[in-house]
């Protein structure tokens, strides 16, 4: 069955943003082997920070795993999507039947683009409208959850951050409680039990600068990748918006409305007419009403000035 088909359009795969991922995560990853003890210098900065609450920092680098998991498979996903369609541009089967299994994100376009393909390979705007809308919500939805993960990690950073402040408060009271008990020993002794007490307020910053530290990066990471897989996805909508633009019948729209706009302007012309014919008609209907009343009033002046001539005779 012949179609037509606009094939100037280049799809461009989500190959460069991949790349452009991956290299980021390879300089943060060079970034924290640096602050490793494995660096050749080596440097405990991040495992004290990560040990002063294991717990939570664990919990904010398992979110992030997630996040760039996500973020990578949000990318990954445009590569099907370009190879169904230039499969589709190049197949010459008119059943489609060797075509590869749809991907989800352009599942509900692939039936619509078979069937306008078995009426003659055109698109209706309305088909065409219904097709960008249905990807750009699910592109929407997508970039949602990334979102949502970026904002969970900066979550998680604060959570940390008002934990460690509230056992260090909890702390610092305990440590002035503890002098206030043992006011009465010498001042040496005094000053030791305070060293000694600070150790624990001390650990509780700990906790709150460590969970910020990691849960601040680990949204600076989730969002440039996510960034990355927008822009990639941005780039596959726009491409398809300007295939499908070549593959949208317009001369038959463009027809329909000329036509209704020659009925509209001829319905308006008759009814213009008819109404200017209603106008003249009422009135010439008042031009007569008109003369019929001044010629009753002219004979009745008459008769009135022949009575009055009659009684001014009489008298």
């Amino acid at each position: 069955m012949a179609r037509s088909l606009e094939r100037a359009v280049r799809f461009s795969g989500p190959g460069r943003y991949i790349l452009n991922m991956l290299l980021f995560l390879l300089a943060v990853g060079a970034v924290v082997y640096y602050l490793s003890p494995y660096s050749p210098q080596p440097s405990r900065v991040l495992v004290d920070a990560f040990n002063a609450n294991p717990a939570l920092n664990g919990l904010i680098l398992g979110v992030l795993f997630i996040g760039v998991v996500y973020d990578l498979r949000q990318a990954a996903v445009i590569g099907p999507a370009v190879r169904w369609v230039e499969a589709f541009r190049e197949t010459v089967d008119p059943r489609r039947a060797r075509l590869p299994r749809p991907p989800g994100l352009i599942n509900a376009m692939t039936k619509l683009l078979i069937d306008a393909d078995e009426r003659g390979g055109r698109l209706t705007p309305e088909s065409t409208r219904a097709i960008l809308d249905s990807i750009g919500t699910r592109m929407d939805e997508g970039r949602e959850m990334g979102r949502y993960i970026g904002n969970l990690l900066v979550f998680l950073g604060l959570l940390g951050t008002f934990w460690g402040l509230l056992e260090t408060v909890n702390a610092v009271a305990a440590t002035i409680n503890g002098l206030a008990t043992s006011a009465g020993g010498a001042a040496e002794d005094a000053v030791a039990q305070l060293i000694r007490n600070l150790n624990e307020p001390l650990s509780g910053m700990g906790t709150a600068f460590s969970s910020s530290l990691f849960g601040l990066g680990g949204s600076l990471v989730v969002g440039f990748l996510g960034l990355q897989a927008g822009q990639a996805q941005g780039r596959f909508y726009t491409d398809l918006e300007d295939w499908l633009s070549g593959m949208t019948e317009t001369g038959r729209l463009l027809s329909k409305d000329g036509a209704r706009m020659a009925a509209d302007e001829e319905d308006l012309s008759g009814a213009l007419g008819a109404l200017e014919a209603a106008l003249a008609a009422n009135a010439e209907a008042q031009i007569k009403a008109q003369a019929e009343q001044i010629a009753a009033l002219r004979d009745e002046i008459r008769a009135l000035n022949r009575t009055l001539i009659r009684v001014g005779g009489g008298e």
